[in-house]
Order: C-alpha cells, then structure tokens, then sequence
C-alpha cells in the first residue's frame, strides 16, 4: 500500500480506535468525550489531507482503490474489504467528519451529568465509523454492512434513554427505537434483492473494480434489454428492478414516502444524536446510493420517474406537517424529511450535483438548527414545547442569532446556503427537466418551509415568556463553538457551486460526468421571484405568530389555524395519518394475533397441554407408583400374584 492509501484507512480507523478505547479503557464522562472527539477531529484531519491529495490528480484518474484484504469467497464470487476515494467519497466523508467533529465536541456539555456517557460517546463514534465505511466502500456488501451498521447504531441512539417512560412530546424512547429499526429493516430487504439480482447476474458487488473499469456498473449497459421473467406477473427488465429494489431501500433509510413515519419518533434521542444522524448523515444515506449507482438510474428512465414522484410528494408532506407541530424538534424532523425529498426528487431528474449541493448544505444549516433546538431546550430545562417558550430573545441572545441564521438558509433566503442549492434544484426542474407539477410542489414545499420557520422562529423567539415558571438561560459552554463554526458554513456554504463558478459540478465531475448548467438571465429573475416569495412567506409566518395570536398561545391549547382548518390542520399534524393507518393495518392486528398465540397457544396449547399435561400424567404415574411401592408386604403379593395371572393368560391365550 502506498503511503495516500494508508492516509485514506486510517479515517474510518479513527473512530473506530475513538470506540474501542471508550468501550474498554477510558472511563469518566469528561474523558469519553474528549476521547471521542479527538478520534473524529483526527478523522477530518486526515480526510481533509487526502482531498487536498485526491486534487493534485488528473481529473480523469482521480480515484484510489484500496482493497485491505479479501473478506468472502463464494464459487466465483470474491468480495473484498476494499476501500473507494473519489471526489464523491471525499465530499461526503468531509461532511461526516466535519460535522460529525463538532457534533461530538457539542455534545461534551450537553450531555453532562447523563448516566452513560461511555455508551454515548462509544456508539456516536461507532455510528461515525459505519457511515464512513458505507460511503467509502467499493462494493455494495461492504456498503451494505455500512447500512446496517448506521441502522443499528440509530436504534441504540435513538433508545439511549430507555429506561424513561417517556421524553417530550409523549413519545417512549425505546418504542421509537424499535420503530425506526423495524421500519428500515423493511426498505433494507430490497436492498438485500438488488444485491442479490446483481452479484447472480454479474458476477461481483464491486461498483468499479479495483482498475474503475471491471465492476457491475461498467456492465450495465450490456445488460439494459435483459429481463427478469415473474411468472404470472410478468416480466420486468433486469436494470429497472434493480433500481426499484433499490428504491425500497432508499425509501426507508432516507425517510420518503410511504416509510418516513419512523423520523419524527426519532427525536426521543438525545438532540446531538438528531443532529448527527438524523439531519446531517445517515438519512442523506439513501440519497447518496442513488448518486453513487446513478448509472442504473439513467438506464431506468420507469424507477427514476418514480423516484422524483416519490421525492416530490414527500417534500410536500413534510412540509404541510412541520407548519402543524409544536415540539421545536418535530418540526426539524418533519423539516429533513421534506428536505431530503427535494433531494430524491433532484437525484430522480438526474441533478444528481444538485442534489450533493443540497444534501451538503442541508447537512451545515439543519446540524446548526438541531443544535440550536438543543441548547434552547438545555436552557429551558428540557421544555421542548414553543407553546411554552416565547420571549428568548431576550435570554438567549447567542442562540437567537446563530438559530435566525439557520433559519433563512432553511427558508432559502438569499443569499445563504440554502438558496443556492434548494433554488437550483427548482431552477432544474423548471427548466431542465420542464416537469411544471414538480416544479409547483417543490415551490410550495419551499414557501412552506419558510412559512414554518418564520412560525417557530416567532413562538420561541418573539413576544415575552409563555411558562411562567420556565427560567432561560443561556450556558453555552463547549456548545458555542460549533454553533459560531455551522453559523459561518451555513451563510458561506453556497459558494461551493455558485453559478458560474460551479467547483462542486467541475469536483464531481469526474463522478457523474455532469457539465454545469448555463446560467441565463431568466433564470437569475426566476430564481429573484422565488427569493421574493420565500421571503414573504416567512415574513407571514413571523407576523401571524408574533402577534396577537401567538400571545394567546398557551400551553396545551390548538393552533389557531386549526379552529379554520379543522381537520385537516389535524391531518397534517398526523403526517397525513400514514402513521395512524399503520397502526390499525400492520401493528394492532400484530399485536392481536401475538396475544392471542401467546394466551391460547402458549399459554394453554404449550404450557396447558404438552408441557403441564405431560408433566401431570407422568405425576399420576408416579403418585400410582408410590402408593404401591408402600413396603406392604401383602400388596407385593397381591402385585405378584396379578402379574402371574397375566403372564399365564397370555400363554394360554397365545397358545
């Protein structure tokens, strides 16, 4: 190995080393944190010196294959632990370390005085591992032990606080846990076919082989008129099923429509663990397999049209639930749902750099905001309802700023971060892909998005304190550095491909062979309108609840909107009651039919029967027995004397 191929292994090693110490030596809660974040500080580092290596190469072979050793061998089949650098790679690995970093160091405050900081530390640097290992493999099972892996160390996350009966807003950690579990098990089972419909139609898992040429996507085209027969179903091209397996995976890890339901529970994690897994990291996981396989896509015209229906509907749901909620965090949650569906909706149009555009910048503003939600939470005491808040401006000021500076890059104001890749996604659609329904739902998603934030801003922000017994106060602590450091990214983070300049489209190039898009005046006055009109609707947003209605908001009462709404306020409330349809479907009729093999079958069928009545027949057996076996020596001879009876009967019977 070379000495840049040992530089690119030690980046997943270092949080892996960082878990390790935490879950064998290092004990302390101030040593577990600090343990851990060296370890992804250590991480970035390193992944930062092999970008800057990664650039210093021609464009054309800018990649580094690393395979550490074979891992299965399976008839023809090898599947090696082998590692994959490109400018994709190191985009995301940047994000993951980066954010990660300061997510940890965050974390060392807010997470003081909890019972287990060992197993927190442990499991956020394990997390951080696995995402990397997904994003770096150079095959899909490694990546597929990645997925799992970031899966696993969600649910263990996500239930950290499991022995409480429950957190804000009533949900109970460890059924929240379960719950996101079970969910992407479902979307990771048509990951697990697609694999398999690959390694038995092309012989290997491997994206590009060790020489970028010799893997399954170089075969694709080859195999785009083959298909599948489903017997009394059909048949289905070999391309398009994969990518619509494919999609069943990206539906659960990415929480998109129908499978999103598992999110917004979610938030019974600690904040940090919002923060890092389910905004800036692991949900963009589904997104990032599409980029990474956008070859079988393009083949797919079907399961891309798919894609972008899937992705456009479920920005607009997540959008039309956030304006409902009055937990500050569910309203992020249902905000990074409606977020990553402008993602999946660009990637489903081919904008696949549009779609690394916002999924980086998304990463920087919505880590800001979670962070930002949890430093108001941890000084209001873990009050997390904006029904109570009101006033903290006043209190918090640091927050107020770095949270209004997240806040407009969400709404896509400009010009920070996130007007610049929401609008060129929109800008996309309307143009490039000329889909006009897309476009209309990816605006109104947009005008909602800032209609929400200028409504949350207002509840926490504005007016004076709701709870009269609450007490603000603003001790920051190690919690302030990555708040100035994700304020400052989330209001430069749109250079990165502004219009003209384009690095990340010339970055990515090599990838996804994608030439930066003309930019023309119309599209300069499309994208002013759609400022404009983000602009005036949180603007709306912050008038409507900074008054006279948000002042007669108080705790435990409906929104206002609701007494016009009614019902269907409720329903977006509910996320459009895909929630409340499973449970009656799925979980209710499970739950009967568990009670009842548990009540009948085991209970009387098991236990009644075949082990009590058994062990109640062998003990009449035995009570018989021992009434014989009394010492009586008129009963052995009467015992005796029956059994020659018996003896000599069956002898002359028999004779």
């Amino acid at each position: 190995m070379t000495q840049i191929s040992w530089l690119i292994a030690l980046i997943p090693a270092f949080p892996l080393a960082g878990f390790l110490l935490n879950v064998f030596l290092v004990r302390g809660e101030r040593a577990n944190g600090t343990v851990a974040s060296l370890s992804i500080v250590a991480a970035f580092i390193t992944t930062v010196i092999a970008v800057i290596n990664l650039a210093g190469m021609a464009a054309e072979s800018r990649f580094i294959a690393i395979t550490l050793w074979d891992w299965l061998a399976v008839g023809r089949v090898t599947v090696s632990f082998g590692l994959w650098f490109d400018p994709l790679t190191a985009v995301m690995a940047l994000l993951i370390t980066g954010v990660g970093a300061l997510i940890h160091i965050y974390s060392i405050t807010y997470m003081h005085g909890d019972s287990r900081p060992g197993r927190y530390f442990a499991y956020m640097n394990l997390f951080v591992f696995a995402m990397l290992i997904l994003v770096m493999s150079d095959n899909l099972f490694l990546l597929f032990l990645g997925w799992e892996g970031v899966g696993l160390c969600s649910f263990l996350l996500i239930g950290h606080w499991f022995d409480r009966k429950h957190v804000a807003p009533g949900i109970v950690p460890s059924e929240a846990a379960t719950k996101a579990f079970v969910a992407n098990r479902v979307g990771d089972a048509g990951l697990l076919l697609a694999m398999m419909a690959i390694v038995s139609h092309f012989g290997t898992l491997s994206f590009f082989g060790s020489d970028g040429f010799s893997g399954f996507v170089s075969q694709l085209t080859d195999a785009s008129f083959t298909t599948i027969s489903l017997g009394a179903f059909g048949s289905v091209g070999l391309v398009s099923g994969i990518a619509f397996l494919m999609i069943l995976g990206v539906v659960g890890k990415s929480a998109q429509l129908p499978l999103f339901v598992w999110l917004p529970d979610a938030m019974a994690g600690p904040t940090p663990v919002s923060a890092l897994i389910h905004a800036a990291t692991m949900v963009t996981a589904g997104v990032y397999l599409i980029v990474r396989t956008h070859a079988v896509f393009d083949l797919a015209p079907d399961a891309s049209g798919w894609v972008v229906i899937i992705g456009a509907t479920t920005a607009l749901i997540g959008a039309t639930a956030a304006i409902t909620q009055f937990d500050i965090k569910r309203v992020l949650a249902y905000s990074t749902i409606s977020q990553l569906g402008f993602m999946i909706a660009a990637a489903g149009m081919g904008a696949y750099t549009a779609a690394i555009f916002h999924l980086l910048t998304h990463g920087l503003f919505k880590a800001l905001l979670f962070l930002g939600s949890g430093a108001i939470i941890h000084g209001m005491h873990d009050i997390q309802d904006m029904r109570r808040m009101g006033g903290l401006r006043k209190h918090m000021p640091v927050i107020f700023l770095v949270y209004i500076v997240g806040a407009l890059a969400l709404s896509g104001i400009f010009p920070l971060a996130g007007f610049w890749s929401k609008d060129e996604i929109i800008t996309h659609a309307w143009y490039s892909a000329q889909n006009i329904n897309v476009t209309v739902i990816l605006l109104l998603s947009s005008l909602l998005t800032a209609f929400y934030m200028g409504r949350q801003v207002a509840l926490t922000f504005a007016g004076d304190v709701r709870d009269k017994d609450a007490h603000p106060h603003e001790d920051l602590g190690t919690m302030k550095w990555p708040l100035y450091i994700l304020a400052v990214a989330s209001v430069l983070g749109g250079l990165i491909n502004l219009p003209g300049v384009h690095w990340l489209n010339d970055w990515l190039n090599p990838v996804l062979h994608q030439e930066a898009e003309l930019f023309t005046l119309s599209m300069g006055i499309f994208a002013a309108v759609t400022v404009l009109l983000a602009t005036g609707s949180g603007y709306l947003g912050y008038r409507i609840y900074s008054g006279a209605i948000g002042a007669r908001i108080k705790p435990g009462d409906e929104d206002p909107a609701h007494y016009y709404l009614g019902d269907i306020w409720k329903g977006f409330e509910m996320g459009w009651g895909l929630d409340y349809i499973y449970q009656r479907i799925f979980v209710k009729p499970y739950r009967s039919l568990s009670n009842f093999l548990h009540e009948v079958f085991d209970q009387q069928a098991i236990d009644g029967i075949l082990v009590e009545g058994s062990a109640g027949i062998v003990g009449r057996f035995s009570q018989a027995a021992a009434r014989i076996q009394n010492g009586n020596v008129r009963t052995y001879a009467l015992v005796f004397l029956i059994g020659v009876v018996v003896l000599v009967g069956y002898v002359v019977i028999g004779a």
